[in-house]
């Protein structure tokens, strides 16, 4: 085990003011490598809109929920990253599967399931200032977290060197709050050098990422 890789990781995501939702959602989706992509949206999140509500915080957590439970979409679609029947598929999954877990939890009110739903729906397209905000932080997360997910794409040739740049730059475009847009650039330049082999991302053991990736143990310093 690469003790120097996790150490860089460790506790990044710690927070003492995660809900008691949150840190059961955090338990239901733990040991999966998208688990840090999920952190660091409700992070941005926060760092965009610091009184965001809790709806929105929540909705950042488990956006993605679908993708950790088998017979969904591909996570690497056949056509086009903005193909809006992968677009669609994937949100309308997302938000039935927290929606599903959200009625299981005790004491979870009515309005909140209604909202947290109404927000992983439109996770991908954008719609309301909520809506943007959720939109804009999940594609900063993305070339936050996942610049090693897209160097072991193109190194591994699952997908052309092309096609991700494509992910990429439609990640980048599809940002429209200018809060976010000031914080995108640079984490976009250096999500495209991960890309290119031009960080330490290519030395990096991609196993070990994706184990760390997927620890709350590790992501939260436990």
């Amino acid at each position: 085990m690469d003790q120097s890789l996790e150490s860089r990781f460790r506790g990044r995501f710690k927070d003492p003011d995660f809900t008691n939702l949150e840190l059961a959602a955090i338990d239901w989706l733990d040991g999966f490598y998208q688990l840090e992509h999920l952190l660091s949206t409700r992070a941005w999140t926060v760092r965009l809109v610091p009184t965001a509500s809790a709806e929105l915080k929540f909705a950042a957590l488990v956006h993605d929920a679908e993708r950790f439970f088998p017979g969904g979409p591909s996570g690497t679609p056949d056509t086009t990253f903005d193909d809006p029947d992968y677009l669609f598929a994937h949100s309308i999954r997302s938000a039935d599967i927290v929606e599903d877990w959200l009625r299981k939890q005790p004491s979870v009110p009515e309005a909140f399931i209604r909202r947290v739903r109404q927000l992983v729906l439109r996770h991908e397209i954008g719609g309301n200032t909520e809506e943007d905000i959720l939109q804009a932080a999940d594609s900063l997360s993305w070339f936050d977290t996942l610049d090693w997910l897209a160097y072991e794409w193109a190194s591994s040739g699952k997908l052309s060197h092309g096609k991700v740049c494509d992910k990429l730059d439609w990640m980048l475009t599809r940002i429209r709050p200018t809060v976010a847009m000031e914080n995108a650039l640079d984490i976009y330049r250096e999500a495209i050098a991960s890309l290119e082999g031009r960080n330490d991302v290519a030395q990096m053991d991609l196993a070990e990422r994706r184990r760390i990736a997927g620890s709350k143990r590790i992501l939260l310093g436990l």
